[in-house]
């Protein structure tokens, strides 16, 4: 079996990984657990240097790769929330302003704590494409 590589960016601020988690099937070959793109990300501790120890988990379902292929002008898209027990996580992708327009900022919340990276457009448009592309993957096609 194949095992894809990461989608790494690193910036002064932070680290993030995405990594395609494929479905977990069982003996028939059913799928048991649809697929997810796991992102993690992680703070800067300093130069070139990232506290991976702190880093927060955030799974991109079927769901929420739906919502992320939603009009990116609507009040609505760029919102991810998942409740996991007693552990709330908050993903926040923003369009730069200004003299930032052309680029991203996510933010990604695990209770009080908070990590922030930005993506120029070309980083994003080739996470848009790497999403798009392990659609059919998440679910098994």
């Amino acid at each position: 079996m194949n095992y894809p590589t990461s989608f790494n960016v690193y910036k002064k601020t932070a680290a993030a990984q995405f990594t395609l988690l494929i479905p977990r099937r069982d003996d028939n070959g059913r799928i048991q657990k649809p697929g997810a793109i796991l992102l993690e990300m992680a703070p800067s501790k300093g130069e070139k240097a990232y506290d991976w120890n702190q880093k927060i988990y955030f799974a991109f379902g079927l769901n929420d790769l739906t919502q992320f292929f939603d009009d990116p002008y609507s009040d609505k898209w760029g919102n991810f929330f998942h409740k996991n027990g007693d552990t709330n996580k908050k993903l926040i992708i923003s369009h730069g302003e200004g003299r930032y327009e052309g680029t991203y900022t996510m933010n990604l919340y695990s209770g009080d704590q908070r990590i922030m990276i930005s993506l120029t457009g070309g980083e994003f448009t080739v996470l848009s494409k790497l999403f798009a592309s392990a659609l059919p993957k998440l679910i098994g096609w």
